[in-house]
């Protein structure tokens, strides 16, 4: 069925893969969701349909999925609630239709001297009539030689002089590759003081790469070891070769590649025996596959819910637990990898392959790195006296990391309420926008140091 006929109270069957045509509402099954069309987060979002709806906004609703974003895990049903220019896509679509053009700095600056000069040349004209009568001449003789200081006041070379320099900035930026419609347009680029950008796919690159590994006792390893390797590869669904699937997978298959363990795709099919697909509910995904002569039941999954099912020390979770805090505090993404041997010809259920007494293979941290032209950028921007705000729906932990990489220097964490001035340092992050629930016309703006966090006004659903 093409998508422009789903109309509101149509279900819809999602699974990995598919491209959500409408905004809906879940009513089974669970999905991993790339929301980054909407929310500028690179790292997917977990959607379960018998989840507690107690989010502020629309978009936090681990309930609700939207149109344009990807499925890229699990299966489930949802009923339609709102289509085309009624979704939330739609409205940021609305937001990019045409303007009246309003007029540049440097347009005003003419007028206002304009203004000025007719002003000055009216005034000097009117005093010089009893001062030319008083020198001697007639009153008509005093008018003609009045009307000829007013012409004389016109600057006639002004606008040549302006459009020619216009003209000439034009012709540089062309050179550097930037087409500019307006002349007037050259003139306002030079007068910005403060610049918006967008963080996913603008300062980052759009990919998860993986930024450190860390061993069982919680130490940083220079690169994964074989059995992590292993454990990521098989228990993965991404395709390496075609680069198709989850974001995060296709890292973790980077990695492994990187680290000299390459698994064909043919080879990890024909060894799996079960597949568990990752659970937003539990946060794990599990496989049972024939490795040599036994069988392994791989785990990845969340550190918090799979390091309580991992046989542990005392002291070594305290250090794994201190290694996932540094992790998280720099705005990575963190998986943990376990694996146990099964010895029953019966393969597992889910319960049983997810339980207690897992060995654990290591500790993954993951980020949407910046673009290496960023820094460079943001510094010459700063030179100019420019301040950047990032404009994103990214977590606070992660605009802060990337702002501090690409030299946006952002500290501490405060929240301040919509009147309150922002601070001003050289640069700012700012984070919009998820439709709140709440009543309409509220924003609030939460701040981190020169990290700040907006959202948008109130907008209600079906």
């Amino acid at each position: 069925m093409p998508a422009t006929e789903v109309v509101p109270g149509d279900v819809l069957v999602l699974a990995e893969g598919d491209r959500v045509p409408a905004d809906a509402c879940l009513l089974s099954g669970g999905l991993e969701i790339d929301a980054s069309a909407l929310s500028g987060e690179s790292a997917p979002v977990e959607r379960v349909a018998d989840a507690v709806d107690d989010a502020d906004h629309p978009l936090d609703s681990p309930v609700l999925v939207f149109s344009g974003t990807g499925c890229v895990g699990g299966t489930a049903e949802a009923v339609v609630h709102s289509t085309g220019a009624h979704t939330e896509i739609g409205r940021i679509a609305s937001l990019t239709g045409p303007r009246p053009e309003g007029d540049s700095p440097l347009e005003r600056q003419v007028r206002r001297v304009a203004y000025l000069i007719a002003a000055v040349a009216v005034g000097v004209g009117i005093a010089f009539l009893p001062l030319g009568v008083y020198a001697g001449l007639s009153w008509a003789e005093a008018l003609v030689f009045a009307v000829g200081l007013l012409v004389a006041n016109v600057p006639e070379g002004l606008l040549p002089t302006i459009t020619l320099a216009l003209a000439g900035a034009v012709q540089s930026m062309a050179k550097r590759g930037a087409l500019v419609k307006r002349l007037s347009a050259v003139d306002t680029l030079g007068s910005v003081t403060v610049i918006c950008t967008d963080k996913t796919g603008t300062l980052t690159a759009n990919a998860m790469h993986v930024q450190e590994v860390h061993d069982v006792t919680g130490a940083l390893l220079a690169a994964p070891g074989q059995e992590l390797a292993g454990a990521v590869s098989r228990c993965n669904t991404a395709d390496a070769g075609a680069r198709t699937g989850d974001p995060t997978e296709l890292a973790l298959l980077d990695m492994a590649i990187a680290g000299g363990f390459r698994l064909d795709l043919a080879d990890r099919n024909a060894q799996r025996v079960a597949l568990f697909a990752f659970d937003p509910r539990r946060r794990l995904m599990a496989t049972l596959d024939h490795v040599g002569n036994e069988l392994l039941v791989h785990v990845k999954g969340a550190p918090e819910a799979l390091l309580p099912l991992c046989l542990t020390e005392p002291a070594q979770a305290t250090a794994l637990t201190a290694a996932v805090e540094a992790m998280t505090s720099q705005g990575l993404r963190v998986l943990a990898v376990a694996r146990r041997s099964w010895t029953d010809p019966v393969a597992p259920d889910r319960d049983s392959a997810e339980s207690a007494g897992l060995t654990l293979l290591g500790l993954v941290g993951l980020l949407d790195p910046p673009r290496p032209e960023v820094a460079s950028a943001v510094a010459a921007c700063h030179a100019s006296g420019i301040r950047i705000h990032v404009v994103t729906g990214d977590n606070g932990a992660t605009a802060t990391e990337i702002a501090r990489r690409v030299g946006i220097h952002a500290t501490g964490s405060s929240t301040a309420p919509r009147s309150t001035r922002s601070p001003t340092p050289s640069s700012t992050t700012c984070s919009p926008g998820r439709r709140s629930s709440c009543s309409p016309g509220r924003r609030r703006r939460r701040s981190c140091g020169s990290v700040t966090r907006c959202t948008r006004p109130a907008t209600s659903w079906p």
